[in-house]
């Protein structure tokens, strides 16, 4: 019973929340990394450690890594796996720096960590804001798609009204009509799903070859 026109904004909006909160748990998870480097632990130990308080909404892919590393998979490999569950070009500079951190010292990384958190928290409060815009966009659109509906029902129900559509000059004369707004109302579905930035972390080696 859901609204067949607005059932793809609704699945876009949810997709965009479900992101944002992603990259919200992500920066937390983060700074939790970074801290438990400071406190003289291995990478591989810390991100095991981390596991245990992972915030809800990326929680099956930091324990997934601490499966991983627990298994003695590659620190490299796993973190690829990681990347590519959380699936965003953040989870890319995360997982990138930590790779880069499996040569020095957790003191060092601390640091990049701490801004990649900083920057991750500009980003989620960018997107929440394009989401509020997004959501005006939408509300305008169900707005238009309830006028038309109504119109079209007026003039259904308004034979006098339809008289003239019944012709063949007055059908051309309609599709041309149905045509644009139906061309009008995909360009306006499409200016309020803006597509994300693309991955660049490459997926680990077992996981290509399949």
């Amino acid at each position: 019973h859901r609204d067949l026109h607005s059932f793809p904004t609704r699945r876009s909006s949810d997709l965009a929340r479900q992101r944002t909160a992603a990259l919200e748990g992500l920066e937390q998870w983060t700074r939790r990394v970074a801290d438990l480097l400071t406190a003289s632990r291995g990478l591989e130990d810390a991100l095991e450690v981390s596991a245990r308080t992972a915030p809800a909404a990326i929680a099956a892919p930091v324990t997934a890594l601490a499966r991983r590393l627990s298994a003695r998979v590659g620190t490299d490999e796993a973190l690829r796996a990681f990347a590519a569950e959380i699936d965003d070009p953040a989870g890319d500079r995360i997982a990138a720096a930590l790779i880069i951190a499996t040569s020095q010292r957790g003191g060092a990384v601390h640091g990049v960590l701490q801004t990649l958190a900083e920057i991750l928290s500009r980003d989620v409060a960018a997107r929440r804001e394009i989401e509020a815009e997004r959501a005006q966009h939408r509300t305008t659109l169900r707005w238009i798609i309830v006028f038309i509906a109504g119109f079209t029902a007026f003039a259904i129900l308004n034979r006098s009204y339809s008289a003239p559509y019944g012709t063949l000059a007055g059908q051309a004369v309609l599709s041309l009509v149905a045509l644009l707004y139906a061309a009008g109302l995909g360009w306006l579905c499409r200016l309020g799903n803006i597509p994300g930035p693309g991955r660049f972390l490459d997926r680990p080696r077992a996981e290509g070859a399949r």
